[in-house]
């Protein structure tokens, strides 16, 4: 189980983590902010990134004040190249 102890927005809607084994690394969320939709929280507010409980996801809060969140262990797995699907 991979745990995120640091999430950081970079220019380009590219989300720079720390992981707890420290492993750093961007995931890029621009395909997905070009979506929109549900997406769209990102675009908004971009800077609103947190890092969930116990580090096991990140999260923006949207407009309607829920959140979106992403999974540290799949996170990890694009950073380092692979896909859940492949792992």
């Amino acid at each position: 189980m991979q745990r995120i102890v640091r999430a950081e927005m970079q220019p380009g809607f590219r989300l720079r983590l720390r992981f707890a084994d420290g492993m750093e690394g961007e995931a890029d969320f621009a395909p997905l902010v070009a979506r929109g939709g549900v997406y769209a929280a990102i675009a908004s507010a971009p800077g609103a990134v947190r890092v969930g409980p116990h580090g096991r996801s990140v999260a923006w809060p949207d407009p309607n004040g829920e959140t979106i969140d992403f999974c540290a262990d799949a996170l990890r797995l694009e950073i380092e190249g692979r896909s859940a699907a492949a792992a």
